[in-house]
């Protein structure tokens, strides 16, 4: 029998104007580690079990005391399997990310960083993982990083799912992607990371004038703003969509309808192929949505559902209801102000 992912197929097309985990995002971080079981994925829900299983120091507990720090409640994490420890292999980066794609396929996961690692030829890797199974990867800089080298590498992490988190702090020893992950994951998916406070000890900062550089260059920032440490901005690494709370709710919305298709189907004997059967999927489909229009994640939709008379008696024989559309509007949020002011005295 077929999965649902199987089951109910959902074609997407991301358009300029709009479009839109289970929890609201469960992260799973790869790296190096202690851990005896190595790429083999297992679900933490705290910090000190993670610390017990990869150890306290290791860069697979930085990462994950980066993100439990943000209010994530559980993660997944791998330890990667490396012949030469501190020196991982773009295969071997590969081959501890590929564990997660089960996970990511039954939406267990649905962001991925690699620990402590800023090498542009793994983290390539990490791009390559995400864009094949559509969660959202996260990134950042070498401690050191001139503006021009964050830019450039940057423009080589170009995707939809890619967010880079720039910092300025030479003598960091954490894991600012990892950090940046854990945010994006504990907010909803339609919630925007736009100068959303970071819990980290970041201290040193970009001169303003490189912010809009960087910014130009798809990269976010840590600013020191209204006496936190916050997100500049929600960029994607790939400008389409631009932002990447539109890449979250397009799979957020894929899901809840695909929960709500599997749903009717688990609640009813049987879903008749007619009128009344397509009428009973369009409900479904619009229960879905009309529940992330009532959060504030959609503004409109529309569903279109095919002529009876239209259904070929092949796809009748074998089951199959297909040239279903879905319309969505991203309901947004609001970033820039501008406003015309004119004082009388």
């Amino acid at each position: 029998m077929p999965d649902v992912g199987d089951a109910i197929v959902i074609n997407t097309v991301l358009e300029t104007a709009a479009m839109p985990a289970r929890e609201w995002g469960t992260p799973a971080v790869v790296g190096e580690s202690d851990y005896a079981s190595k790429n083999s994925p297992k679900l933490y829900y705290s910090l000190a079990d993670v610390q017990s299983d990869h150890g306290s120091t290791s860069n697979v507990a930085k990462a994950a005391q980066a993100i439990f720090a943000q209010g994530v409640r559980k993660l997944y994490a791998v330890s990667m399997d490396v012949s030469n420890p501190g020196s991982p292999t773009a295969t071997e980066v590969e081959n501890a990310l590929n564990t997660l794609a089960p996970y990511a396929e039954n939406n267990q996961i649905h962001g991925v960083c690699l620990a402590m690692i800023t090498d542009t030829t793994l983290l390539a890797k990490l791009k390559d993982f995400a864009d094949a199974n559509n969660v959202i990867f996260t990134a950042t800089n070498a401690n050191g990083a001139t503006v021009s080298d964050i830019t450039t590498t940057v423009s080589n992490l170009a995707s939809a799912n890619g967010f880079f988190l720039a910092h300025n702090d030479s003598d960091f020893d954490g894991d600012v992607a990892a950090a940046a992950l854990g945010v994006i994951m504990a907010l909803k998916p339609w919630n925007t990371t736009f100068w959303r406070s970071i819990n980290i000890d970041v201290n040193e900062y970009f001169a303003l004038g490189d912010v809009p550089t960087l910014e130009n260059g798809k990269a976010n920032v840590i600013l020191d703003l209204a006496n936190a440490n916050r997100i500049s901005n929600a960029l994607t690494t790939g400008g389409d969509p631009k932002f990447i709370d539109v890449t979250r709710t397009k799979y957020y919305t894929i899901a809840a309808i695909q929960d709500s298709i599997a749903s009717l189907r688990l609640r009813m004997t049987k879903i008749p192929y007619s009128p009344a059967g397509l009428e009973f999927v369009r409900a479904a489909i619009a229960a879905a949505l009309e529940t992330m229009v009532r959060d504030g994640a959609l503004s409109s939709y529309s569903i279109v559902m095919p002529d009876f008379g239209s259904i070929s008696e092949s796809d009748k024989a074998n089951r199959i209801l297909r040239n279903v559309y879905v319309s969505a509007t991203l309901a947004g949020d609001i970033h820039t102000f501008e406003l015309n002011l004119t004082i009388q005295v």
